[in-house]
């Protein structure tokens, strides 16, 4: 998967990411902004293989944010997401 395709993929789950941080930790999805457009914003992890890493900014608190997923079924599926605060 090219690194096209991880950002076509985050847009696709944007709600899910947005999701997973407000659950975990109270931010509401509103203010959260993903950094699709970052060269850096979304990547797939070498550590662990096949998990979407995608950092989201909190628009305003100021906070960067890192949510990590499971790709599954050809990514068609993101499960098993993780929520932490970068910065």
């Amino acid at each position: 998967m090219e690194t096209q395709n991880y950002r076509e993929l985050a847009k696709k789950f944007e709600s899910e990411i947005k999701a997973a941080i407000e659950t975990k930790l109270g931010v509401s999805s509103n203010e959260l902004a993903l950094l699709l457009e970052d060269k850096e914003g979304i990547y797939l992890s070498k550590e662990q293989a096949n998990t979407l890493c995608c950092f989201v900014i909190g628009q305003e608190n100021g906070f960067l944010y890192l949510v990590t997923a499971a790709i599954q079924n050809n990514g068609e599926v993101l499960d098993d997401f993780k929520v932490a605060v970068v910065s």
